[in-house]
């Protein structure tokens, strides 16, 4: 944001104005009988916002574990919140309150960019979202249809192999950020609008998103004095940026919607699959639709898995290398694995993932340690409910900390260890499903993230063909405790600091596909 939080909330404008609001919100709660979660002292107006920090998840698992509460009771401005800390606690929220916590606070970032909140991720508890999730789950993201996007897939991985080859020079560190980066936006690019990710400077279509994934990232002084965000927004210049941003995405969007309906759009050569827009238009005709899709709503729904797929799948495989090239026995283990079974047919198959088991406790190694969204999304109670014998109150915004949950010495062994092998005894599937709640990179419930299989898919093929044509190290003269584990907390938690690392053509196993111009 072009204002930090901090600079937001001392502002004089608000804590003169929004002394009236803290007064007004605390008198009822000061008087009710409830039996509320313990919360630490706050101040007027501002609440408990000068607890957080420009990492508010190490903030809350700190505090956390300074008062001893894995649920804590927090004003944040004038919203109240919860912090969850504890995978019971964390099961409780997600099963058997998951749908008296159904809803989204309404953000101000999603009411514009999500075009009033109507996609999956920020729309509010009701007959939409159903209907919004239930098209998502069955049409975009079903089995059936990721399988069917492996192509893209394996295309534009290939294309990512084939760049490795061709320019890595020896000794020579490559920054494996961006190509992460290039490879997410391509693979989500093609799957959700049909075309390959402009990565020209001056593309209207590559400017605009980049612009929402900035937008969408980090909090806002609206988001905590809701009373105030007119003021506030005009004030620092977000509500025009907002709007500007608005209608870039609704010109670009409006574009290649209307490519697809006159059946102008040129696809990638090759493509036979439909992208999400094609898909979108063809249920948006549906008379069965328990609400009618919009054009705005279909607009919203392709954004969303664009923005929330990229930055995770980014960062994700950002952690996973950094990881690697910091613990060489663990890299070498991996790479034995994935070669054994793929053997010397030259190549990666999705079909092969199945037998890389500790490659899968890896991934879910980094999922512990360096989850993507460590506060996951927030969550709004529609109702009053109890939770760890606490009372909660509707309107009551849900933080889950799954980085506090991660580095708990009480429910891992040497938690700031990275060790896969804790995992490689459950060598399932990665999912949603863990009983014990203890690890919930996707979150869970009704809010859970749709699109998880997607992005494992883009994870594990992409990791095991890296690991398999490609030798991986620190560049010269860079030992494991010189690489920062530092993190930018935004839309996902990337490296504060882009990976460099140096690459070597493998002896054996190298990648000996299309040229880049031709994949």
């Amino acid at each position: 944001m072009e204002l930090g939080l901090v600079s937001y909330v001392s502002a004089a404008l608000f804590i003169f104005s929004g002394a009236y609001l803290y007064y007004t919100t605390t008198r009822s709660s000061r008087r009710s009988p409830r039996r509320l979660p313990p919360s630490p002292p706050g101040y007027p107006v501002i609440g408990h916002l000068h607890l957080l920090t420009d990492m508010p998840h190490h903030a809350l698992a700190e505090l956390a574990k300074t008062m001893r509460a894995p649920l804590l009771a927090l004003r944040l401005g004038s919203i109240p919140s919860i912090v969850i800390s504890k995978p019971d606690l964390a099961r409780a929220a997600l099963t058997t309150n998951d749908a008296a916590m159904a809803s989204r606070p309404h953000l101000l970032s999603g009411q514009f960019l999500s075009f009033g909140c109507s996609d999956v991720t920020f729309a509010p508890a009701g007959a939409y979202h159903r209907m919004a999730r239930r098209v998502v789950v069955s049409e975009l993201l079903s089995a059936r249809r990721v399988a069917t996007y492996g192509a893209v897939r394996g295309k534009e991985l290939r294309r990512l192999l084939a760049h490795l080859t061709k320019n890595t020079a020896p000794g020579t560190p490559v920054d494996l950020s961006e190509c992460f980066l290039n490879l997410a936006n391509d693979v989500l690019c093609r799957v959700a609008f049909g075309r390959r990710f402009p990565h020209g400077k001056d593309d209207k279509l590559a400017a605009v998103l980049a612009e929402a994934q900035d937008l969408f990232a980090g909090f806002t002084i609206g988001d905590f004095f809701p009373q105030l965000e007119p003021v506030a927004s005009t004030v620092t210049g977000l509500r025009r940026r907002l709007k500007n941003c608005l209608a870039d995405l609704r010109e670009v969007c409006d574009e290649i919607v209307e490519e697809h309906i006159n059946g102008t759009h040129k696809r990638v050569p090759g493509d036979r699959d439909e992208d999400f827009v094609d898909v979108l238009l063809r249920v948006q005709k549906s008379p069965d639709l328990e609400v009618p899709l919009t054009d705005d709503n279909l607009k919203a729904l392709v954004l969303d898995m664009f923005v929330a797929g990229t930055d995770t799948t980014f960062a994700t495989l950002e952690w996973v290398m950094t990881e690697l090239v910091r613990h060489p026995r663990i890299l070498q283990k991996a790479q034995e694995e994935v070669r054994r079974v793929v053997g010397s047919k030259g190549h990666v198959d999705e079909s092969d993932l199945g037998e890389l088991h500790y490659m899968r406790a890896i991934i879910k190694e980094t999922f512990r340690l360096h989850p993507a969204v460590p506060l996951l999304v927030p969550r709004e109670t529609v109702a009053a409910c109890k939770l760890g014998g606490f009372d909660i109150a509707p309107k009551t915004r849900v933080f889950i900390n799954t980085f506090a949950m991660g580095r708990d010495p009480e429910i891992w062994e040497s938690p700031l260890e990275y060790k896969p092998e804790r995992f490689e005894s459950a060598a399932g599937e990665i999912d949603l499903k863990d009983p014990d709640y203890k690890l919930l990179p996707f979150g869970g419930g009704r809010r859970g993230c749709p699109g998880y299989t997607f992005a494992l898919a883009t994870v594990q093929v992409s990791l095991a063909s890296l690991l398999y044509h490609f030798e991986w190290a620190l560049p010269e003269g860079v030992k494991a405790e010189d690489v920062s584990l530092e993190e930018s907390f935004g839309l996902a938690t990337r490296k504060k600091e882009p990976l460099f690392v140096a690459v070597r053509k493998s002896d054996v196993y190298q990648f000996k596909g299309e040229e880049l111009n031709e994949v």
